[in-house]
This record gives structure tokens, sequence and C-alpha cells, in this order.
């Protein structure tokens, strides 16, 4: 028998939001029960071209699949596949040749969830960090959760940050250069290797991040975590390599105060507190997303 290879465009015409979301958030708390399959991921760098390659693996229990994820960025171009593998014979289902965009959705979806979930419901600004492809879709898909009135862009590069505020205003928001310190909620995406400017965050009361997905990087300046709630969607990858792990070994907050992503999610918590929520990427959101989207095709 061949093995199905399913290219983006037939992915895309069913991985609508509300199927990545409930994928993504029932993942999520189902790893917080400890009820996944999740092995610690591999990385590969490539420095001499400007690349990086993240293999991972995950299972939810009771789901007719498992999957093994590669998904790669060379010179800020993503790539990527999903085998898909029949959890109750090991046999190959299919490979989701998505060119590394469920990777790129889940984690919007993921830092959605979590930034709607942990910032105060009458905050409607946003300043994202970062001026890449998370960076825009981390604020499109928080507003399929929540109104958002204003994004302020922050980047290194001027001509990035204009584009993609012309990009969020085509988009239908209200997108100003410089995130200077202004707002409620920050949500950082970028590789950076060095914490970002400290005054980015001085307005705060919540604060994602999602750039920090692999030993050597580091965005969010280790103060955020002092006397913050702390979510993180995995212990051990945050602790490893996460912002999480580089505050704890700062000595600004203890291994332990840490809640999961996904019990936040399930339960809830006081909004009033300053938050930061640290997202490693796991594996068991990619195999709930690859999951969610063969069962749509195969309908």
């Amino acid at each position: 028998m061949t093995l199905p290879v399913i290219g983006l465009d037939a992915i895309a015409r069913v991985a609508t939001p509300d199927v990545v979301f409930g994928a993504v958030r029932d993942a999520l708390i189902a790893h917080a029960e400890g009820r996944t399959s999740v092995p610690a991921p591999m990385v590969l760098e490539f420095p001499d071209h400007a690349g990086d390659c993240h293999v991972k693996a995950g299972y939810v229990d009771g789901s007719p699949y498992f999957v093994v994820k590669i998904a790669s960025t060379f010179a800020s171009v993503n790539n990527g596949l999903m085998l898909v593998v029949d959890a109750t014979t090991g046999a190959p289902a299919a490979v989701l040749a998505d060119e590394g965009m469920l990777t790129a959705w889940r984690t919007a979806a993921a830092g959605a969830l979590i930034t709607d979930a942990m910032t105060p419901a009458g905050v409607d600004e946003v300043a994202v960090l970062g001026t890449g492809e998370q960076a825009r879709l981390q604020v499109l898909w928080l507003r399929e959760l929540r109104p958002l009135r204003k994004v302020q862009v922050w980047g290194r590069r001027p001509e990035a940050v204009e584009s993609l505020c012309a990009a969020f205003v085509a988009d239908g928001l209200d997108a100003q250069p410089d995130a200077l310190g202004g707002a409620a909620c920050v949500i950082a995406t970028t590789a950076a290797r060095e914490p970002l400017p400290a005054e980015l965050f001085r307005s705060a009361i919540h604060v994602t991040g999602v750039g920090t997905d692999m030993p050597g990087k580091g965005e969010l300046p280790v103060e955020v975590f002092a006397g913050a709630l702390v979510a993180t969607d995995d212990h051990a990858q945050c602790l490893d390599h996460g912002d999480f792990g580089n505050a704890v070994r700062a000595g600004v907050v203890t291994d332990d105060v840490d809640l999961a992503v996904g019990a936040v999610l399930r339960d809830g918590l006081d909004r009033t507190r300053r938050s930061v929520a640290d997202l490693t990427g796991i594996g068991a959101a990619d195999a709930a997303v690859a999951a969610a989207v063969l069962e749509q095709l195969v309908r």
C-alpha cells in the first residue's frame, strides 16, 4: 500500500482555527493531567546555513494516532512534515507535508489560548516583540478569542517593523511601531539569545514568550518572572531550555513555582495578578492537531 502524502493545500482546507484551537486546548489539558506521552525533543543546528531542525513526537491517550514531526527553519524559511502513525498497529497512516505550517498554527493557538486565559478581560492592546511569521500569527489568533483595539510592534529592523505594521493594518488592526513598554499584554516571538530590553515589559500585566524553544535561546529578561504567576507548557522542557529555566538558574524564582498551562486553561486563575507564560512547544499538541486534521481529511 502506498503511504498517502497530503499537501498543504488540502491540510489548510480543514485545519480551521476551531479545529486547531480545540485540538491544542485538549492536548495541553491532557498533558497537565498526565495523559500524554511526550519524549524529549531533538534539535539539530546548521549554523553554516542559518538553520535548525526540531524533531518532536507525541501521543495523547485514547487518540487513534501518534505523531513524529520534523520542523525546520533555514534562513527564516520554515518547512517540515508530520508522520502520522496508527497507535494500535504502529503502521504509518499518512505523511502531512505541511511545510511547517501546522507547527506555526499550533504555536499560535497555544500562545493565544494562554494569553487570553491569563490577561485581564478588559485588555485590548498588545505589544508583539519580533517581526516574523509567528509575531503576526500570535496576534491574529489572539483576535479570534478577544477583541483587539491596538497592536504595538517592536523589532530590531525598522523596515521589518513597518512591514508587519502594514500587514496588521491590512488585517483590520490599528498597528503602530515601537512597543516602548506601554502595553499591558506583551507577546515575545523572537529567536533572541540575549534578553530583550527590560523597558519593553515595564507596563506588562501579562507576558507570553514563545521564541525560546531550544537550548541557547533566551528572550525574556529573568526579572519579569519575579513575583509573577508562572505557567509552563511542559515543566521539564521549560526548565531545561525555556525562559523559565533561565530565571530559575538566575535565582529569580524556584523551580517549583510554575503551573501547567493546561491546568490554567482547565481551571482558570486570578487574572489580576501579574503573570508570565513560557511555551516551548510540546509533541502532544503536534499529535493532537495532526490527528484532528487527518480525521477531517478521511471523513
